[in-house]
This record gives structure tokens, C-alpha cells and sequence, in this order.
């Protein structure tokens, strides 16, 4: 070594702070604490994103056993949109008929059954006439205006409506009551015509 590189380590081994001047103490024992705790620190984080995962785990499993038992429970629905229709047919052939055509009382027996079969697998017609009007149940056919009966009654069902356990298969075709209102009266009194 040079005399210029000897001074320049001498210098900078006084400028280097003293390990044990600033409190740091590097002592075996203390190095074994701060990785104890380190890995405590650790185990605690692992710990609590293990419990996260199974908590998720939990709720897929159940959601996916709700969603297995809902699609058993309705598995029959689209077949149960379609006969709807086959009703339906059966209803207006019972409509037209004569109440002397011998076939009159075959479909109705048909029909009758058809009813009670889809009744029985929790298909079944809503009642709509007298009802307050629900669009969640009811499809707005047409209005009329009767005063002897209140604002947004069934009047009548043009087409009758279905639920399969508690999911909506085809609405109601439904007449409802509109009433007019003041502010649509005009001054002469006579309802303005729609």
C-alpha cells in the first residue's frame, strides 16, 4: 500500500460509525429474536390468507350447491313455456265448439287433465281477474273505463298467465280498469278518446 491509500483507509475507517455507537447490537441472541419474530410475522400473514382462501372456498361450494338445486327445481321450465301453448289450443278448441259436438266433451276431459298434470309439477295459472294490477304477474292488454270499479283492476283475462314454483312462465294478458283522471277530463266533461 501506498502512503496516500493508507491515509485515505484511515480516514474512512473514522468516518465509519461505530456499530455498537448506534445502539445496534449484534449480538447471536438478538439476530434470533428478529428472525423469530420475522417468521412469526410471516406464519400470522400465511395464517390469515389460508383462512381467506378456505372462507372462499366455502362460499363457492355453497353457492355452487344452491345453484345445482336451483337448476334441478327448474329444470322444467322451458318444457312448461311450451305446453303452456298446447293449452292454450286445447282452450280455444273448447271455445268453439259446440255444446252438442260429441268431441266438446273429450277435449274438455283432456284439458281438465292437462291442468291437474301441470298442477301437480307445480305449474299453475295465476289468478288475475278482480286483482290489482302487477306487472310482474299481468301484461297489459288493454284498458277500459269502468267507475263502478277501482283504479287498476283486472278486468278480465284475455290469455291466462302461469308460474312454475315461484318464477313467472308466461304473464297474464290482462284488460285493466284506467279511470280517467282529472287532469285528463277535458272541460266538456267527455273523456278524450285513445
Amino acid at each position: 500500500m501506498t502512503g496516500e491509500q493508507e491515509q485515505k483507509k484511515t480516514v474512512a475507517d473514522q468516518a465509519a460509525p461505530d456499530a455498537g455507537a448506534c445502539g445496534e447490537v449484534s449480538s447471536p441472541e438478538a439476530a434470533a429474536a428478529a428472525e423469530k419474530e420475522a417468521l412469526k410475522a410471516e406464519v400470522d400473514k400465511l395464517r390469515y390468507e389460508l383462512l381467506l382462501q378456505r372462507a372462499d372456498l366455502d362460499n363457492t361450494r355453497k353457492r355452487l350447491e344452491r345453484q345445482k338445486e336451483e337448476d334441478v327445481k327448474y329444470a322444467a321450465l322451458p318444457m312448461a313455456r311450451e305446453l303452456v301453448t298446447v293449452i292454450d289450443t286445447l282452450e280455444i278448441a273448447l271455445t268453439h265448439a259446440t255444446a252438442d259436438d260429441p268431441m266438446r266433451q273429450g277435449v274438455g276431459m283432456v284439458f281438465d287433465s292437462f291442468l291437474k298434470t301441470l298442477e301437480q309439477f307445480n305449474v299453475r295459472r295465476i289468478e288475475a281477474a278482480g286483482q290489482l294490477f302487477d306487472p310482474k304477474l299481468h301484461e297489459a292488454m288493454g284498458m277500459l273505463a269502468d267507475p263502478s270499479k277501482p283504479d287498476n283492476i283486472v278486468l278480465s283475462v284475455q290469455r291466462p298467465g302461469y308460474i312454475y314454483h315461484d318464477r313467472l312462465v308466461r304473464p297474464a294478458g290482462v284488460l285493466i280498469n284506467h279511470l280517467p283522471h282529472p287532469a285528463e277530463v277535458p272541460a266538456d266533461g267527455n273523456p278524450k278518446p285513445e
